[in-house]
């Protein structure tokens, strides 16, 4: 479920807006995606996560799913 970056509230789609259901802020997707990637950057520098080991943790995050794909499939 998508997050409001602005109140924390729950966003919905409503084409061609995302729209926050509690506080009426609405965006396009892209900025939408811009603002969640600013954010998130911000929080791993101020929990000291470095860029390498944040891309790390993604990677073994997606192998993780793969795997996991794959075994559910059999």
């Amino acid at each position: 479920m998508a997050r409001c970056p602005d109140c924390g509230g729950e966003v919905k789609y409503k084409a061609p807006f995302m729209v926050c259901l509690d506080c009426g802020l609405s965006f396009k997707r892209g900025e939408y995606d811009s603002v969640r990637s600013t954010i998130r950057s911000e929080f791993k520098k101020e929990m000291g996560e470095s860029d390498e080991e944040s891309d790390r943790k993604e990677r073994q995050r997606k192998r993780d799913y793969h795997d996991w794909l794959m075994k559910k499939e059999d």
